[in-house]
C-alpha cells in the first residue's frame, strides 16, 4: 500500500515538473528553411567533437581530410527517423564554409553511418553569433541540465519462467 502511494506521488511530481517547463520553440534554420531547429545551438569542445566523430563516419572523414574546424556546435532538430534528432555543424572561418552533418540509423550493425547534410557559406549573422558566443561545452564535464530523469521509486518485478531464447 505504501509503495503504491510512493509510486503515485512520484509520478504526480514528475508530471508536474515536466508540465511546468515550457517546451523549446522551433524555428527554421538560417540557410535552410526546410530544417526546423529546436532551441539554440550549443558550441562544443574538440573533445566532444572527437566523440561525435566516432559516431559519424562522414564527419570523421571530413575532419581528417580538412582539419579541425574553427567552431563546432550541436543543434537539436525536429526531424523524422531514420535521422538522429540533432546535427553537428562545423564552421571554417578562413574558408567561409559551413557544414552540417547528421547520423542515420539504417541497421543495428551499422552504428556510425553519417551523412553530410549541407555545405555552404557562413551567414554574417551566424558569424556574429559565433564570435560572441559563450565558450564551448565539453559534454563529458558539463553539469546535468533539466529535470531529474531517474525515477524516485523502486519497481519490483517477478521472474517469468519459460524456455531460453537460444533453444
Amino acid at each position: 500500500m505504501r509503495r503504491g502511494a510512493v509510486l503515485v506521488a512520484g509520478a504526480a511530481l514528475m508530471t508536474l515538473g515536466w508540465a511546468g517547463q515550457a517546451p523549446a520553440q522551433s524555428h527554421p534554420a538560417v540557410n535552410r528553411p526546410e530544417i526546423k531547429e529546436v532551441g539554440d545551438p550549443i558550441l562544443i569542445s574538440r573533445r566532444t567533437l572527437a566523440a561525435e566523430m566516432t559516431r559519424n563516419s562522414d564527419l570523421r572523414a571530413w575532419v581528417r581530410l580538412y582539419g579541425p574546424p574553427d567552431y563546432a556546435e550541436v543543434q537539436e532538430l525536429e526531424i523524422d527517423p531514420p535521422f538522429a534528432p540533432y546535427e553537428v555543424r562545423l564552421y571554417y572561418v578562413k574558408g567561409n564554409a559551413y557544414l552540417a552533418f547528421g547520423r542515420v540509423h539504417v541497421a543495428p550493425t551499422l552504428y556510425d553511418y553519417g551523412v553530410r547534410k549541407y555545405i555552404g557559406k557562413i551567414d554574417p549573422s551566424e558569424l556574429d553569433r559565433l564570435l560572441t558566443a559563450a565558450p564551448a561545452v565539453d559534454v563529458a564535464t558539463a553539469p546535468e541540465v533539466g529535470p531529474e530523469t531517474s525515477p524516485p521509486w523502486i519497481i519490483e518485478t517477478t521472474a517469468v519462467e519459460g524456455t531460453a531464447v537460444s533453444q
